[in-house]
């Protein structure tokens, strides 16, 4: 045990005191805070001044219908009668004609684009509502002036009705995906795929160094080589961890500090029943994801005796986790949960890309998602055994290429 320690927390430390790794999580922790500020900063670079009352010069009728419909928008701004004046953060609304109405807003100052919306809105609404009064309507015929035509589809009976009735009820029902269940989907995926490719890399390398410097055969005199393994990958699945780590601290202080409530309303992320689920699945399959594809790194780093075989040998994992990259993302907004999302679920390679995606389908049953944590687990299991076997066959070998070091290990 002492062996493992020391060479888990020789491993360990080295990496976390690098400068590559220092500065990288540096990087991440300053765009976690820019983007908790985002709508601050955008507001140092826009000019315009928020609107606080709105004047409006018209009879008195238009001027009561108006400010019900500004209120009604819940909007900041104040309506009131206009005076003559226009201050700062003021406009003035000059109602022109009136058949058909038009109207000129001026200000002393740009208008943001969101209240110059509302403005819009509200006008249009003015606008349809005394064309109504005007035409006379009553409230039922004022009513289908808005309302969505009825249709009936009465079409002839064919040979195919019945395969496309049987095809409409094989397709995978479309549920409406909560934005911010999407958001930690997009999260969680992104970050497991580029820790994995910085990661993947970095164990892939610190194997084959050893092995192609000969440091190894000091090494192996003292150490067994299935516990200077173990070590190893433990070691760099804690320092990606300890990454992951920061971030989330990072993320929690940022909740605290700052006011989302703007951003929140601004975006419409409201959770909801799926919300809690989607994010212990997400933290579980991220950990799992990070477990699994670091161990086959290691797996394969043990294969080749030269630095130049290095990026050959890592090639699968790159290839591998990319491929679920993108299954993962380009089905998000169409259906979750298709033929191709529940097949590559379940292909262990796969699984911690797509199973998140299909934690955001409420119809989703908890068994096929502790099922695919069964999967990865049993995989990972796999994938460190077969690591130390090879390991400790190839450990002294100094065959070129990998396809020679198979052979040889074959016939071991």
């Amino acid at each position: 045990m002492s062996k493992f320690l020391a060479t888990f927390s020789q491993t360990y430390l080295s990496k976390v005191r690098a400068k590559s790794f220092m500065i990288s999580t540096l990087i991440i922790v300053l765009l976690i805070f820019v983007g908790a500020n985002f709508d601050k900063i955008i507001g140092i670079f826009d000019s315009s001044e928020e609107l606080t009352t709105l004047k409006v010069e018209s009879d008195a009728a238009f001027l009561t219908q108006f400010e019900a419909v500004m209120d009604a928008l819940e909007t900041d701004i104040d309506v009131t009668e206009s005076d003559g004046e226009t201050g700062s953060a003021e406009a003035l609304l000059t109602v022109e004609g009136t058949e058909p109405l038009s109207f000129t807003l001026a200000a002393n100052q740009e208008i943001p684009a969101d209240q110059m919306n509302t403005i819009e809105t509200a006008l249009a609404e003015v606008q349809r509502n005394i064309t109504i009064e005007a035409l006379n309507l009553s409230p039922e015929e004022a009513q289908q002036l808005s309302a969505p035509p009825e249709i009936t589809y009465d079409i002839a009976s064919s040979a195919d009705d019945f395969a496309e009735s049987e095809s409409d009820s094989m397709a995978p029902e479309m549920f409406e995906t909560n934005i911010l269940n999407t958001i930690i989907f997009y999260v969680t995926v992104i970050v497991m795929f580029f820790i994995i490719i910085n990661y993947a890399s970095q164990i892939g390398t610190e194997v084959a160094m050893e092995k192609t410097s000969r440091v190894i055969e000091m090494i192996v005199s003292s150490v067994p080589p299935v516990t200077h393994l173990l070590a190893k990958i433990s070691a760099m699945i804690l320092v990606s961890l300890t990454q992951l780590g920061l971030f989330i601290i990072a993320i929690v202080i940022a909740i605290q500090l700052f006011d989302f409530s703007s951003i929140i309303s601004d975006f419409g992320l409201e959770s909801d029943d799926q919300t809690l689920t989607m994010i212990i699945y997400s933290v579980i399959y991220l950990i799992l994801g990070l477990v699994l594809y670091l161990s086959i790194s290691a797996l394969l780093g043990s294969f080749i005796s030269r630095m130049e075989d290095l990026q050959q040998a890592l090639l699968p994992v790159t290839m591998f986790s990319l491929i679920g990259f993108y299954i993962a993302i380009f089905n998000v907004f169409g259906s979750a949960d298709n033929m191709l999302v529940k097949i590559s679920s379940y292909i262990p390679l796969f699984t911690p890309f797509v199973m998140p995606l299909r934690a955001i389908n409420p119809d989703t049953s908890q068994i096929t998602l502790l099922i695919g944590i069964l999967i990865l687990i049993a995989s990972i299991i796999l994938a460190i055994m077969l690591a130390a076997s090879i390991y400790r066959n190839s450990v002294l070998s100094t065959s070129n290429g990998i396809f020679k070091n198979l052979k040889r290990i074959r016939k071991e």
